[in-house]
């Protein structure tokens, strides 16, 4: 088992750094720790808009990153310890292959974590970890949180609570779990410097190979980040084929908005209220990008005075 340092808590440039290794990596069992700021991480397979409330993140300034693995929306912040295990891959998707060692090693710093459901890992009835997979080549890529001391409510507000019902897709749609802090399970109080420090010794004992990344590693890491996970192509143009409709009422009077979208791109847009030029409304949007900077370009046009509340109407 080794490990390649990661000091980084740049998520896109994380997502980047997790992909180069799995694809350049190639020979053993290599093990990853790593911390993001603040973001939110969707399933390869989501619809970003029916897991999160997008105008909040964007108010909050929280980005959104598709990652490389199926499964649901994870909220990262710098109270979360993220984990990836690569290894040589069966026959098939295993998590008992890879939550096994992980749970081995909770177990012996002291955290009472066992196995919950496929791909969970739980302290009595509160979800602490969720992982994905990727079987490439032979290569299996198991990657997962550990939620440590993590602002479990801003998580509950930003996802839990606000899938969207208007959204009618055949994304994968993440679970609705118990979430708890590792922390709060410890027999002694432990920083999270600690436990990423002890979970890494037992997963890559001392004198195991533990290896950074050349300048010429590093600069594709960083070209990876910027002309893939940076990118609209990837993020928003990979949500799956949905419809949207959303009916009630805007500032007192009724309101109706409707429009598709297939790779990214909408169409059939209707935006039916009294108050609103529907028509501007709808002309602005048919046709472009699925993008919340673009949609809030929309709203301000339209409804200057109360663009945030239209925002919330549109996406």
């Amino acid at each position: 088992m080794l490990t390649v340092l990661n000091s980084s808590h740049d998520p896109f440039y994380n997502q980047a750094f997790e992909e180069y290794v799995f694809e350049h990596f190639r020979e053993g069992e290599i093990f990853l720790l790593w911390q993001n700021d603040p973001a939110v991480i969707v399933g390869s397979y989501q619809n970003i808009c029916r897991e999160v409330h997008v105008e909040r993140l964007r108010q909050l300034g929280i980005p959104v990153i598709r990652r490389i693995t199926g499964g649901g929306t994870v909220y990262h912040d710098l109270g979360n310890l993220n984990y990836t295990y690569i290894s040589d891959g069966g026959a098939a998707i295993d998590y008992d292959q890879c939550l096994g060692p992980i749970l081995a090693a909770l177990n012996d710093i002291g955290v009472p974590a066992r196995k919950n459901r496929t791909c969970d890992i739980a302290i009595g009835g509160g979800k602490i970890s969720g992982s994905a997979q990727r079987m490439t080549k032979g290569r299996l890529l198991h990657h997962g949180t550990l939620l440590f001391s993590s602002d479990l409510g801003v998580l509950d507000r930003i996802t839990t609570h606000r899938k969207n019902d208007c959204f009618q897709s055949k994304g994968t749609q993440s679970a609705i779990c118990t979430v708890t802090n590792i922390r709060e399970h410890l027999a002694r109080p432990m920083t999270i410097e600690e436990f990423r420090e002890r979970l890494l010794d037992r997963m890559v004992p001392p004198g195991s190979p533990r290896l950074t990344l050349t300048p010429e590693q590093e600069a594709e890491v960083c070209r990876l980040r910027d002309e893939k996970y940076r990118s609209w192509e990837w993020t928003w143009g990979k949500t799956p084929a949905f419809a949207y409709e959303k009916t009630g009422v805007f500032a007192g009077a009724p309101i109706r908005v409707a429009y598709q979208a297939k790779r990214g791109i909408v169409s059939g847009v209707t935006v039916d209220c009294p108050l609103l030029d529907g028509g501007l409304a709808a002309a602005l949007l048919e046709g472009g990008r699925l993008d919340p900077e673009r949609f809030s370009s929309v709203c301000l046009r339209v409804a200057p005075d109360r663009a945030d509340e239209l925002m919330d109407w549109l996406m």
